[in-house]
């Protein structure tokens, strides 16, 4: 059987092309199980942008199965591929999967020829879904999916977490050329980059915190992997990947103290010179100065950290519940030892005053942060934040482009306040040239610091061999 997995374009230029790591898991967990029964490959139209490539990967390949990954930005050019799709053959099976495909499944599938959609986390309904195909048993009875038989949308029971995710193999990265995406203008969360050798990669699944404005797809039971587990695949990304920075990409690395530890400490024992970055924010008030001092030593020189609001209400509000007091300390100390340090937050919350959102900004101003984003707050499907908008605004309608791309944001339609200029007020003060002329002295030094870690990696390369 023949697999494609597809990662398709989105609509907005300039978006930030990322590392398909979601379909390289899928991949690898197939091909744990199906590897002599089955033939994956890959294509990232982010690259081409054009059908015409996608037409030419169909008739060259001859899949049976389309796997489309989706965000949602993305979404709007589904349709195109799906006529591309059944213009090849009618009979392949199309089914995608992703975040917005898992909270917007019954849209998907009344709009568009899609067979199914899995929910949630993927591994294991794909499977299930490949497994029955290949003995041409029913596939509508697999738990995890959701379809439409023709009248109705149906759901099916959702599918169990994979409880030990050591279980699931290390991504697939045979099925990628890592090199287009290291020499991608557009490639990363962070545009800082010590070394462009780098690889976004995950220790856990899942975060057991309730903020409102978050995703469910891996439940809230934190599923880490063992240490030894995790350190496997930096050396094995280091070594033959030639893989020298790593941007760790959990929703929340540093949770388990203990098992934190004894990933910095492998790590800095086996003399690899590898640089670290947290894209996606650390906890910072579960961080104290050792934590930081470990996460330098380690290799980390950047520590990025979730605020998103300095208002005590607020952060009770949306579930958050931070300890402001501490979060700052730690900023403060992590930059004094010169790591980058940046924040994210969020502004537009319902119900947050206009007082509240300045005070958040006056706390990013103040605090020692190098960079920060002011994101204007926007619901998505499957979040409490979400629930709570459709309440005090019934005739609420999703829009995708709300908040990040469309001048009329969510809280102005609450308000009538317009937030983007307070937005781009908040971002011309925070870089201010006191600011800029201390990131750039830190920026010249890490990146020094990198090139000296690059030199000494190549020769303990050539000691090994």
């Amino acid at each position: 059987m023949k697999i494609l997995l597809l990662k398709g374009y989105a609509s907005i230029p300039n978006i930030a092309i990322d590392f398909p790591i979601g379909l390289l898991y899928l991949s690898a967990y197939l091909k744990k199980y199906l590897n002599d029964k089955i033939q994956i490959k890959f294509i990232d139209l982010r690259f081409k942008k054009k059908i015409s490539y996608l037409n030419k990967s169909l008739k060259e390949f001859k899949p049976d199965i389309i796997g489309i990954s989706m965000l949602a930005y993305e979404y709007p050019l589904l349709d195109d591929y799906c006529k591309a799709i059944k213009a090849y053959n009618s009979k392949a099976s199309i089914i995608t999967g992703g975040p917005y495909a898992t909270y917007n499944y019954e849209e998907i599938l009344t709009r568009y020829p899609v067979d199914m959609v899995v929910i949630g986390e993927g591994e294991k309904t794909f499977l299930n879904i490949i497994v029955n195909k290949l003995n041409n048993k029913e596939c509508f009875n697999i738990n995890g999916i959701a379809y439409y038989n023709g009248k109705k949308v149906i759901l099916n029971e959702s599918q169990s977490y994979i409880e030990n995710i050591n279980e699931i193999p290390v991504p697939d990265y045979s099925i990628v050329d890592l090199k287009s995406y290291w020499s991608c203008k557009h490639n990363q969360m962070n545009f800082l980059l010590a070394d462009k050798n780098y690889m976004p990669i995950i220790s856990s699944r899942a975060c057991p915190f309730n903020c409102c404005y978050c995703h469910n797809i891996f439940g809230k039971k934190f599923r880490p992997r063992s240490p030894e587990n995790f350190f496997e695949e930096i050396k094995l990304l280091y070594y033959q990947y030639n893989v020298r920075e790593f941007h760790i990409i959990d929703d929340i690395f540093n949770l388990d103290r203990k098992r934190m530890y004894e990933i910095l400490n492998l790590i800095i024992n086996s003399n690899m010179k590898i640089k670290l970055a947290f894209p996606n924010a650390l906890r910072g008030d579960l961080l104290n100065h050792e934590d930081i001092l470990l996460l330098k030593k380690a290799g980390a020189y950047m520590i990025t950290v979730s605020v998103e609001s300095a208002s005590e209400r607020v952060q009770k509000q949306i579930n958050k519940n931070l300890n402001l007091q501490k979060i700052a300390s730690n900023i403060e100390y992590a930059s004094q030892i010169g790591l980058i340090t940046k924040g994210y937050f969020m502004i537009g919350f319902p119900g947050e005053s206009i007082k509240e959102i300045k005070k958040t900004i006056r706390f990013a101003l103040n605090s020692k942060l190098d960079m920060a984003s002011f994101f204007v707050v926007v619901p998505y499907k499957g979040t409490v934040l979400w629930d709570l908008v459709c309440k005090i605004k019934p005739d609420f309608k999703y829009n995708i482009f709300t908040s990040f791309w469309d001048k009329k944001t969510l809280y102005q339609e609450l308000t009538g306040y317009n937030l983007n200029k307070l937005q781009k007020k908040a971002y011309m003060k925070f870089y201010s040239p006191k600011r800029l002329l201390r990131l750039f002295f830190k920026i010249k030094l890490i990146f020094y610091t990198a090139k000296r870690f690059f030199i000494t990696g190549i020769k303990l390369s050539f000691n090994l061999c």
